[in-house]
């Protein structure tokens, strides 16, 4: 992937303040943060997301993940910390290089994740939820 930001980061090519890193992985501060204290970790074999990611390197990076969120709380002691990794372009991927975003939050900073207005207002009906869960469990990779 020469193209890849984050390859380019994994190579040396592209300077990074790194936080922590091992064989599989890296964790570096975001140049672009949200608060302070925002960290990206990623895989250093380029995936594109969640969906074709090997399952040993997604458990792996979930244990690097916890320890980057410690980490993170432990320094600069946060009202809260954000997660995210989004997959694909519809839910907002830019670098299309797997990647999970350590967010430090704090009460009334500018940056949330947030539900639309209204979302609570009406349950779902659990017939459909039950249908759709079924759906869900009897498609894809380990049906």
């Amino acid at each position: 992937m020469d193209e890849c930001l984050f390859c380019k980061i994994v190579k040396g090519d592209i300077p990074a303040s790194v936080v922590f890193e091992d064989e599989k992985s890296i964790a570096f501060m975001d140049i672009f943060p949200v608060s302070r204290g925002h960290c990206l970790l990623i895989p250093k074999e380029h995936y594109v997301n969640i969906l074709d990611v090997d399952l040993e390197i997604l458990a792996h990076l979930s244990k690097q993940l916890a320890k980057l969120v410690r980490k993170v709380n432990a320094t600069l002691k946060p009202d809260g910390v954000l997660t995210a990794a989004a997959n694909g372009k519809g839910a907002g991927q830019e670098v299309f290089h797997l990647h999970f975003h350590v967010i430090p939050r704090n009460s009334g900073d500018a940056f949330g994740f947030k539900f639309p207005p209204g979302y609570r207002d009406e349950m779902a009906p659990r017939e459909e939820l039950d249908d759709l869960a079924k759906l869900i469990a009897n498609t894809g990779p380990d049906k």
